[in-house]
């Protein structure tokens, strides 16, 4: 019988027509031969076609487990226990182990722990059928990483049965640019109206100096009765303390945006945030049109005020912008609140250009704006929307050229919480203490000693070393009244120190902070449960701090 194993499939073929072609021989034995020549052909030509057929799913599979394997993504199976039974070069780099040591393990542990019960259900639910997301923190080392996780599921087939198949996309550097842009946008419209708050606070200020200069002048020229005098110096020296309080007040607002610190969500109320967002804008609506407010009463919304302020701050910008200067008393930007099916409403509408209604779909997206060069960067409305969308709301804009613009922001009202009323507090007399004040500013430090020394014992110090070894010593105090941030030793350090040699005293510091400190101070106050002032402050303030100490 022919060898046929070593014959191409055309060849095969070939030879199979040509057998057909013979003619039938009389004898059986040449017919059955035939026959068996047949068979053996069909086998050999199914042959190479299941050859063929397995080196394409080889190939295919090469290529399958080549995209797989250096895919720019990390990429994980896990089964019902949430184990890893496929894992990518991606996915063992992310985890930064060896792929045949993470094979079979649980994923649960790289998994930060508040965030373990939102995997396992996720897995749970990918492995009942759906295709979901979700976003949480993975703790590989000593770093977190914040990673969003695509997942679907996949029949592995045995012994695996059904895998929740997950593609990791690591967004800690994409989450922390669009921080460092959040911040940079909000630095920028502080900016915008630096001029504005430069001009509020030239005007108090304008009447505290004079204000001060009066009290001088009756001090050393008097000119009535003692009893006139002293009336005269005491409304002079108030209308300072007025203006000085104005001033305050400005500032703190100011700082109100410019923190780029988290803040949990608490219990707000619009209208007060949006008052603020209106004082940081003064400046640049006064001139641009008259503000009408329409304030309906409105539950609180549960959210954070710095970034709440924000949203409102850009639209009021936006709205002021969007008017020409010098005709405040054509145009308006009117300001509305209202309460509606659970949601909570704030309208801001003013009579500008307006924005043609082809670009209307694009006012969020990042980097777009309708602004002259110098106007702004694009980013105001994008992170705007992006902030009220995090607090489950929503921001919608209505426009039409010629007649203005509505910006519209709808937020969820907050949790009902219980109003039973506590008995008000007895307000408690600090009894006479010993005090150590703490300050690298000496004017700053004798102010406060002067202050303080009618009711109290004072000592001060300006430097932290000084006041360090002034503690070793033995020599106690009720109270340490300490500066957060000084040249020599910081209030951070003076704490550690004072924690490691002289602990029994670290409970009694009351920190005092201008509010310019780093974000390492921030994590400082945010760690120690000491109570804090921030500059300035009333007296009324301090006797607070201090009777809780004085107990």
């Amino acid at each position: 019988m022919p060898e046929y194993a070593s014959l191409s499939r055309a060849e095969l073929a070939r030879a199979l027509e040509s057998l057909d072609s013979t003619p039938l021989a009389a004898d059986e034995l040449k017919r059955l031969l035939r026959e068996l020549q047949r068979h053996q052909l069909e086998l050999e030509m199914q042959n190479r076609e299941l050859q063929e057929t397995q080196h394409a799913l080889e190939e295919s599979r090469g290529r399958y487990v080549d995209l797989y394997d250096f895919a720019p993504m990390a990429c994980v199976s896990l089964d019902g226990r949430a184990c890893i039974r496929e894992l990518n070069l991606n996915g063992a780099s992310l985890l930064r182990r060896e792929r045949p040591h993470l094979l079979g393990q649980p994923f649960a542990p790289f998994v930060e722990p508040r965030d373990q019960g939102r995997f396992l259900q996720h897995v749970r639910q990918c492995l009942l059928g759906e295709m979901l997301s979700t976003e949480l923190t993975l703790r590989v080392g000593k770093d977190r990483l914040l990673v969003r996780l695509h997942s679907a599921p996949f029949d592995g087939g045995e012994p695996h049965g059904h895998l929740c198949r997950t593609a990791l996309l690591d967004i800690t550097e994409q989450r922390q640019m669009q921080l460092r842009l959040s911040l940079t946008e909000r630095l920028a419209t502080v900016g915008t109206l630096a001029a504005g708050v430069a001009h509020e606070i030239n005007n108090p200020l304008t009447f505290v100096l004079g204000s001060l200069q009066l009290a001088a002048r009756r001090l050393m020229n008097p000119s009535g009765s003692a009893e006139q005098e002293t009336d005269a110096l005491l409304k002079h020296l108030g209308d300072a303390r007025v203006g000085a309080e104005r001033i305050q007040n400005i500032v703190r607002d100011l700082g109100t945006f410019s923190h780029p610190d988290e803040r949990p969500p608490e219990p707000i109320d619009v209208r007060q945030v949006l008052e603020l967002s209106v004082r940081m804008a003064l400046g640049e609506l006064r001139h641009r049109a008259r503000l009408v407010r329409e304030y309906g009463p409105v539950p609180g919304v549960l959210a954070d005020g710095s970034r709440l302020g924000q949203v409102f701050l850009n639209l009021l910008v936006n709205a002021a912008q969007a008017i020409p200067e010098g005709h405040a008393d054509q145009h308006e930007i009117r300001l509305r609140t209202w309460a509606e099916e659970r949601m909570v409403c704030v309208e801001i509408q003013d009579t500008g250009h307006g924005i043609p209604a082809e670009l209307l779909d694009r006012v969020f997206d990042p980097f777009f704006t309708t602004k002259a060069v110098g106007k702004g960067v694009g980013l105001g409305l994008s992170i705007s929307h992006g902030l009220v969308k995090a607090l489950g709301g929503e921001l919608s804009v209505e426009s039409e050229v010629g007649r203005g613009s509505v910006f519209r922001v709808r937020l969820p009202m907050a949790p009902a919480l219980s109003t039973a009323s506590s008995p008000p507090s007895r307000q408690e007399v600090p009894r006479r203490g010993r005090l150590l004040i703490v300050d690298d500013e000496p004017l700053l430090a004798q102010t406060l000693e002067l202050l303080l020394e009618p009711q109290h014992d004072v000592t001060v110090l300006h430097d932290a070393r000084d006041a360090l070894e002034h503690l070793r010593n033995g020599t106690a105090y009720d109270a340490i009244l300490c500066d957060l941030m000084m040249a020599e030793m910081t209030g951070e350090q003076f704490y550690d120190e004072l924690s490691r040699t002289a602990p029994e005293h670290t409970f009694r510091i009351i920190f005092m902070t201008g509010g310019a400190f780093t974000q390492k101070a921030r994590d400082f106050l945010a760690r120690v449960p000491n109570a804090r002032l921030q500059k300035p402050f009333q007296q009324e303030q301090l006797d607070k701090l201090l009777a809780r100490l004085l107990r």
